[in-house]
Parts: C-alpha cells; sequence; structure tokens
C-alpha cells in the first residue's frame, strides 16, 4: 500500500513564505550592524561613485579648493 503526500494547504504554504521572510531580515538587521560589513559597503559605494565623471570633477573641486586654503 503506496501513500500519496498530502499537498500542502495555501495557508500552510503562506506562513511558511512568511516565516521564512522574518528569519531573512532577522539575519539582515544583524549582519547590517557588523563593523566590517558596513566597512565593505562604504568602500564599495566609494568605488563605485569614483567612476563617475561628475564626482572626479567634484572631487578635484575638492583639492583645489584645500590647496588654495592652505596658500592663504
Amino acid at each position: 500500500m503506496t501513500r500519496k503526500k498530502k499537498k500542502d494547504s495555501a495557508l500552510g504554504r503562506i506562513a511558511r513564505a512568511i516565516d521564512a521572510a522574518g528569519r531573512d531580515a532577522d539575519l539582515a538587521r544583524r549582519s547590517a550592524n557588523d563593523p566590517e560589513f558596513r566597512r565593505g559597503i562604504r568602500e564599495d559605494r566609494r568605488r563605485t561613485l569614483s567612476s563617475f565623471q561628475t564626482v572626479k570633477d567634484a572631487l578635484a573641486d575638492r583639492e583645489r579648493i584645500q590647496k588654495a586654503k592652505k596658500k592663504s
């Protein structure tokens, strides 16, 4: 005699999906407070932003202003 595997109800599948989403959110909150994770995000953001020409221009302007202040 073989048994058929009973298919879960829609409500059960929804409940499991909500539970999994809660666990994922908890993990994300814990890792977001990790100092090493934050450093990695900051470095990645800076590396990405530095590829834009407008950011390069702004950094060059900042350097020129600082040099001008040092001369004064």
